[in-house]
This record gives structure tokens, sequence and C-alpha cells, in this order.
């Protein structure tokens, strides 16, 4: 048997620094149906009929509602807006009912409804015209649950009645009642009717599972007599709640009080400062009574009906034990338009100033002397939310605009509330431009926190662990509001495992850091990785879930800097080959494209008319092989958000090479199939001119660990990739509280390793008595690229006790272990 790989680690106790008691939280943006079809426990989708084209352009008011007219019967359905429930979401349904099967009155419609279970043909159709709503991806129904049905009616002239029954799998009724709308007066009012529906146990006894016993469930609406009536607000939530938090899907909250974090950031990212000022989120109409909350459209391609507003986020966040932090827009919308950033204009800055200022009163004023505090009281919270934290922007473009706008809100909070701590912003990645400006102005303007943003391969993550080690300890802190590693294999999890040890290290100067994005809908995903991927039956938990749990149920105070001898590093055999493709969303014609390699073999390279629909390959011989070599073309840039790439090298393996051209540029390297780019070598994401021309070149060296990019003949990116990539680490923290000392080891190398932990337990006068039971949590698998996004993780952390008597632990490959050592 071969023996195992030996590591010596040596503890610098003198390095000694405190941690930060806030650091490991969690961030939810509503993305990927992240809110309504996701932690929104409401079924209904678009029950407030005011689903539009600026959502999608094929949805409309009906979006998700299936019309239903029997033969023999009439029915039209259309949409009013005539003084309707809410100024705020004007459109409401209209119901015009004919002839249905026959005249019945009042008393024989009740009594049709009263036995609705059986008041379907043989088809399953009901036998009068009536709505149905499929819910998001159908609607799943459980035996013994209650679901708590709303809606608002207008009745035209005389009463009418609405049979509400829950549909099952197979077209039949699981439950139903009738709810009567009287006729509305002469004013035209509405009357909000309730009911309650529960499936009962013996009707799910033939269904093969005993608990869900439909998952492509409906909603219907029968209308059983004749007559207009209008119907607005339709509402179905299960009764079963976490910990009682109303509106919230109980097992997405569980999954997230299970992570157990110190902070929840909210509502985003790029939803917070949306699509232009009129897409901008303004926290002041997310609370209140649900209908007069201003449904908008949702930056990731779907509809916000904000029934989780502001103020649920906070109930959200006092339920889990997570301290709220809000994000309001720093007075710009998202500069990842075609127009860039678009400020509020000057004249409406005191009246938005106000605003931000409101939402602080609204956490932490007394009630009974504010009136924003009256309206948190009037929801249900007298007592104060506490808030300490307050984001101000996402990810905006630094520059002089944006400065005067910050500044301006910045200057209004320290003076109103000095007592909360400001988070700012430096950009949307680790490194260039945005990053760098927004860093001196930070400092600058003696901003407390500001938010890094950082999306990265898992060969970025390891390559940087020192990241924070010279970060300046008398500016700013650091919250990483938003990183992860590109995919959910276990790989991307060692390498964020290794990173947050780094980042624990420097918990003095990195006060807060969340993963990003928290949850995705399968089905519905507009970003991968994702934290928590959800449908409408179960929780998904990919390897980077178990590595934050692992992180945030062993939060400690204190840290050492720890030096390991012995092998810690893997060196890639990069190849040789070189092919080409072009990749990206944008438009682009590329022109005069050739590639010549340093032994000068020259091929000319065909035209490219690239619309975005990639990727496309290049005509490169076969079995081209070279180290070095030269890409040029003249490139006219259209359109796209994101840009094109010119990817080259072994471009059908896992490691090759990107350039990035558009609103911003770029040398990247992709490993194991994620790609980064170099440090210092990404421009800030300017608007470009459509028919912008560049004469580009590229220049490759050593099979991709060096990269150059010219644009017009002027140097703009010039990348090295430093081959050694540290594999190996072992970290150290204590929570001094409760006495345990944590000793964490990640082994991404395929040989086991012995880790010589001796002098670090002599270091920190570990007795021989806790020495002998040590509590080892591992994750790990046999292979670092299992793991499919979407899916749970195919191996999760197991516990067991080591004895350190000799001072070693021997690490499996592929895993990370967190030692609790107690004493």
């Amino acid at each position: 048997m071969a023996m195992a790989d030996k590591l010596v680690a040596t503890l610098d106790k003198a390095g000694v620094r405190k941690i930060s008691t806030d650091l490991w939280g969690v961030f939810f943006e509503d993305i990927s149906y992240s809110g309504d079809g996701g932690l929104n426990s409401e079924l209904v989708q678009n029950g407030a009929f005011e689903y539009n084209r600026a959502d999608k352009p094929e949805w409309s008011n009906y979006t998700a509602w299936r019309k239903i007219v029997p033969a023999g019967s009439f029915a039209a359905f259309g949409v009013g807006e005539t003084a309707p429930v809410a100024e705020e979401n004007p459109h409401y349904a209209i119901a015009e009912i004919g002839k249905v099967g026959g005249e019945q009155t009042a008393d024989s419609a009740v009594s049709r409804a009263d036995s609705a279970l059986s008041q379907t043909d043989s088809a399953c159709t009901p036998a009068a015209p009536a709505l149905e709503n499929l819910g998001f991806d159908g609607m799943v129904f459980r035996a013994g649950e209650t679901y708590d049905f709303s809606i608002w009616t207008r009745a035209h002239g005389k009463a009418l009645p609405v049979q509400v029954a829950l549909i099952g799998d197979d077209g039949k009724p699981l439950a139903a009642t009738v709810v009567t709308a009287p006729a509305s007066n002469a004013c035209g009012e509405w009357t909000q009717l309730r009911a309650e529906l529960t499936i009962t146990s013996a009707q799910a006894a033939p269904q093969p599972n005993a608990e869900i016993i439909a998952t492509q469930g409906a909603l219907r609406l029968i209308f059983p007599e004749p007559g207009t009536i209008d119907l607005d607000f339709v509402s179905l939530e299960p009764r079963t709640t976490y910990k009682d938090l109303k509106h919230f899907r109980p097992d997405l909250v569980e999954a997230l009080a299970d992570l157990h974090p110190r902070f929840m950031r909210f509502p985003g990212g790029c939803i917070t400062h949306g699509l232009g000022l009129n897409n901008m989120y303004h926290w002041d109409r997310t609370i209140g009574p649900v209908e007069h909350r201003p449904h908008n459209f949702n930056v990731w391609g779907y509809h916000q009906s904000f029934r989780i507003g502001f103020y649920e986020y906070f109930r959200l966040c006092e339920t889990i034990g997570a301290k709220p932090l809000p994000v309001l827009p720093a007075g710009m919308s998202c500069q990842n338009t075609s127009q860039g950033p678009v400020p509020v204009a000057q004249e409406d800055m005191p009246a938005y100033i106000d605003e931000v200022l409101g939402l602080i009163d609204f956490c932490n004023a007394d009630s009974a002397t504010n009136k924003w505090a009256a309206k948190r009281a009037a929801m249900g919270h007298i007592e104060p939310f506490n808030l300490e934290y307050l984001g101000i922007g996402n990810e905006d473009l630094i520059d002089d605009v944006f400065k005067n706008r910050f500044q301006q809100i910045f200057d209004a909070v320290k003076a109103a509330h000095p007592e909360i701590t400001v988070v700012g912003t430096v950009g949307p990645a680790p490194s260039g431009q945005d990053y760098e400006q927004g860093w001196a102005y930070a400092r600058e303007a003696g901003i407390p926190i500001v938010d890094e943003h950082s999306y990265q391969s898992s060969s970025w993550w390891f390559h940087n662990l020192d990241h924070y080690d010279h970060t300046d300890r008398k500016g700013p802190k650091v919250y990483l509001g938003e990183y992860g590693s590109w995919d959910t294999q276990l790989i991307n999890g060692l390498s964020e495992a290794a990173f947050m040890g780094r980042m624990e290290l420097n918990g003095d100067v990195v006060h807060m850091a969340s993963y990003a994005p928290l949850f995705a809908k399968n089905g519905h995903t507009s970003w991968n990785p994702d934290l928590i991927y959800f449908d409408n039956e179960n929780v998904y938990r990919p390897y980077s879930y178990w590595v934050q749990q692992m992180y945030a149920t062993t939060t400690a105070d204190t840290a050492w800097p720890v030096s390991l001898d012995g092998p810690t590093t893997l060196r890639r055999d990069l190849p040789n080959t070189v092919s080409l493709k072009i990749d990206g969303g944008a438009h682009a014609d590329f022109a005069d494209f050739s590639l010549e390699t340093a032994d000068g073999t020259h091929i000319d390279l065909p035209d490219v008319s690239y619309q975005g629909n990639g990727p496309v390959s290049l005509p490169v011989p076969e079995g081209l092989a070279a180290d070095s070599y030269t890409i040029r073309a003249k490139v006219t840039y259209y359109e796209g958000m994101w840009g094109v790439r010119i990817a080259s090298g072994d471009v059908n393996g896992k490691n090759y090479n990107g350039t990035s051209l558009g609103r911003g540029f770029s040398v990247q390297v992709v490993r194991e199939g994620t790609g980064y780019a170099l440090a210092g070598t990404e421009t800030s994401m300017d608007a470009v001119r459509p028919g912008t021309t560049w004469d580009v070149r590229i220049e490759i060296g050593n099979r991709g660990e060096q990269m150059r990019l010219y644009i017009d003949g002027a140097l703009v990116a010039d990348g090295h990739e430093t081959p050694d990539e540290p594999r190996r680490t072992v970290t150290v923290s204590r929570d001094s509280t409760a006495g345990v000392t944590y000793l964490r080891v990640v082994n991404a190398l395929p040989e086991s390793v012995d880790v010589d932990l001796a002098q670090v337990l002599a270091a920190l006068n570990v007795p021989d008595s806790a020495k002998a039971v040590v509590e080892a949590t591992v994750l790990t698998g046999n292979d670092p690229y299992a793991g499919i996004r979407g899916e749970e993780s195919p191996t999760c952390p197991t516990s067991h006790e080591v004895n350190l008597a000799d001072g070693t632990y021997t690490a499996p490959a592929w895993s990370f272990t967190t030692l609790a050592v107690r004493g």
C-alpha cells in the first residue's frame, strides 16, 4: 500500500485575530422564481390579473388561468379597470355567465355547489363555466392539509354563488365549498370572501403517496348561475407554517434556518435598482395591505406580486434569528442596460432620501410617535425590528453621478441615524476598474463596510486564498455579499470551503459574507449555480449548501494563521490543442479573422456574423497544436448585455482560454469547465454604441497561462495565471464562549493526506483528554465532479469521533473536515 502524503501544520499564536460575530449569513434575491412560485406560499399564479407583456412578451392578464366553457353554456371572460379594488393594481377579471344548463334558482345553485365533489362529467369537466388557475407548474396538494382561500368579488345586479374546488391530477375535485358574492351597491363596492378547504385523509387512501396527493393540481372557480361578476386578488395558501411564519413556504424557510445565518441581505441584487427608474424597488410600496402593493415586472423575466414585502422579510429574519440587511438603491437604476445607469433627478432626491430614512423609522422607531413605525404596528409588530445594517447600492458603476447620489444618502443617514452601519458597493467583480474606483471612493467617503461580489471557477478560489490577507485593516470592512464557485460539484464546494477558511482567518476585516444566489426553482433557473434548488414538492441541497452549514454551525470569535509544510498544490498539464469558437449573448460581426502560431503557421478564417446564438466553431485544421499563438480580427459590436467571447485552445475540453469583448474587456482562463477573468484585466462596463468597431489582437502564451489583449493597437488586458494551485489548507479558529477549537482541513486532491497537528494543539494548550475525543464532521466523495445542478448532493456531511492523541488526522481525498476540539 502506498503511503499517504503528509503535511505538517504550524500555528502562529502571535498572529491572533478577532473574528466578526456576524460573518456568515444568507442573501435573498427574487431570482429564478425565488419569491412568487417559491418562498411565497401563495399557490395561485396571477391571482390579481396583473400579468402583462412587461413580464414576458407572451404574457397577458389571464396568464396561468384556463377558461372552461362547457357545451351548451355561454361565458365571456374579460378584463376591467373601472373602480378597481386597488388603484395600484387596476386590472380585474369580468365573468359574464349566460345560460348554464337550463334555468335554476339561487337555492338550487347553492345546493349543487354543496355537492361539488360529484359535479363533473366523465371527462372531469365542470357542468358550468369556470376559471381554473394552474398555479406555478401546477399545485401540490397534501392529505390532511387545510387551504385558506380568499377572493374579492363584485356581483352585478344580484348575489351570485361561486363554487371553489381543489382539483387533483386526474381533474376531479379533492375538496370543494361555495362562497356567495353579494350584489354590489350603487357605488360598485367590492367584497372580500374567505373560505377554507380541507383535504381529508380518506380521499388520499387510494394514492401511492400518503402525504402528497396531487402534484399538478389546480384551483377551479365554477359559476353555476347566470350573471356578471368581477373577480380580483384570488388567493390560496396552505395553512401549515414554519413557526407560525405566515405566507412563507415552510420547507424552504426550514432550509434557511438550518443554515443558522447571522444575517440576511434582501431583496437584491440587481432587482433592487431595477431596469430603469420605473422598475426601481421602493420598500414603502411593499408594505401594508397586499392589494395596495403595486405589482411590477421582475428584472429576471417574470412577475413580482410583493406578497412577500419588506415587512415579511423582517419577519423572516426574526423567525430564523438573522439580523436584517435591507438593500436600497443608491438613487441610481441598474447599469446593466443599453442606456447605462439613470439617476433619480436631483429635484426628487429629497423625497427619495426621506424614503430611505423612513425605512429606518419603520424598523426602529416608537410606533406611538412615528408614522412609519405606526404602520409596522398596524401590520402586527409593535416592537422594533432593531435594524443595525443598511445597504445602499448594488454593483453600481462608480462614476461621479453615482458618488453624488450615494453621498447625499450616506450623509443623511449618518446625520439622522449614526447608529446605523451603512454598507456601500464596489462593483460586480473582485478586481478591475469598478472595484478599484469603488474602494478608492469608499476610503475617501469613510464608508464603514463595502459590498464585494465574486462569481468564479473553483480554480480562482484556490488560486486566490490570500485575497484578503493584505486588506487595509484601517479602511472599510468587507462584506462579500455575493460569491460562489461556478457549478454544484464537490470540487466547487471544496474550493469555497478553502476560501471561507481564509475569510474566517481574516474575520477582523471580512465582516460579513453570503453565498449567492440563494434559491432557484428547477425549470426556471436564470443563474447557476444556486445554494438551494427546489420544485413544488422538494428541496435540494448541493455541496455548497453543506459547506455553508458546516461553517455557520461552528462559528468562532478568534483565529490564528497556520503554515503548512508538504505537498499542497496542483499543477495542471494544459493541452497544446488550438481550436476556436465564438459564444456569448451579444451580436457582433467578425472580419479579417486569422490565427498565427509561434512557428509561423498562418490560417485565414471566414467572416462571422454572430447573432448571440453560439457557440460557433471556427474551421481550424484538426490536430493543430501550439504553445503560443496570436488571434486577429476586426470586430463590429452591435448589441447585447454581456458581450461576446472568443474562446481558444482545447475549446471542447475542460481547460482553455477566453477573451470577452463588449461593454467590458477581460481575458479569462477556463479550468475544469468553468472560467474566471485573470486579475486586473477587467474594464468598466460602459455603454457601447451599436456599430463600434475594434481591431482586436489576442496573444496567447504558454498554452494559455499568459494572455494579452490589444484593442486598436493598445494593450488593454495583460493576464498571467500562476501554474501552482493550492489545494490543501488548514485553518484554526476558536469559539471562546463555548470553549471549542475548530481545526478545518480541506484536501482537494485525489490522495488522502496525514496532517500533523501536534504543534497546533500544543500551541493552543489543548489537554490530552480533549485530544482523545474529537468530533470530526466530514464532507467527502469519491468523484470531485459529482453533483448535478438542481439535485441533492450525492453525499452530505457525516460526523464521528477521532483520536488526536498522536496529533495526526488523516484527511480523505476530496474532503472538507471540521474537527471540534472541546476544552
